[in-house]
């Protein structure tokens, strides 16, 4: 077996054009809410990754590659290290990427396998911030934020949801700077003994 070596990349910048555009990735994993453009505030879709049907992704990991529709032709940044300037701007809608050949099929997004929470886009942000997450199966859901004092000081969701790809809009205009966490507690409808929590963190900047 032949083995190939090669260096560290920290940082891509990819040629985009207005539309659907396929991107790779770097050495380490980078967030979707952390990829600056140039020009900045570039409008994009999410990204979708392709595992069988298209997924929605949270991070750009390495080697894999990943769909994305830009409202112009620019370039997009990928970097081991966030910066805060020049972020891209994420604007999720129900328009998929081209199907691969031979599969009509595949423009059809399949119902999530697993729970997730995604990172906050943007994130650092300023007044307000998206949060999606994911459920197999119709579940209880609960969604708060809290300080860093570990008082909720908002509950975003608190209802049965059915299953699918989910998002809501968070804005704390009338909140301080700072760190905020905000945790996601679904419980399956069917069968209340499996539950799923996970909690991540975001940055109120003014």
């Amino acid at each position: 077996m032949e083995s190939y070596g090669g260096g560290f990349i920290d940082r891509d910048t990819i040629d985009v054009r207005k539309g659907w555009n396929l991107v790779g990735s770097i050495t380490s994993p980078v967030s979707v809410g952390s990829i600056s453009s140039i020009p900045g505030g570039i409008v994009t879709s999410r990204f979708f990754g392709y595992r069988g049907s298209y997924q929605i992704a949270d991070s750009i990991r390495p080697g894999e590659g990943y769909w994305v529709k830009t409202d112009q032709n620019g370039r997009i940044v990928l970097a081991s290290t966030s910066s805060v300037a020049n972020k891209i701007q994420i604007v999720p809608t129900s328009e998929l990427p081209p199907p691969p050949p031979n599969e009509s099929t595949a423009g059809k997004l399949s119902l999530p396998n697993e729970y997730a929470l995604a990172e906050a886009y943007p994130n650092p942000f300023n007044p307000s911030t998206t949060i999606e997450y994911q459920l197999p199966s119709d579940s209880r859901v609960s969604l708060r934020v809290y300080n860093l004092l570990g008082q909720v000081v908002a509950t975003l969701e608190n209802q049965t949801e059915q299953s699918g790809y989910k998002q809501v809009r968070w804005n704390a205009s009338s909140f301080a700077s700072g760190i905020y966490f905000y945790r996601l507690e679904a419980t399956v409808v069917a069968n209340p003994s499996k539950t799923f929590t996970s909690v991540k963190k975001m940055l109120l900047l003014r």
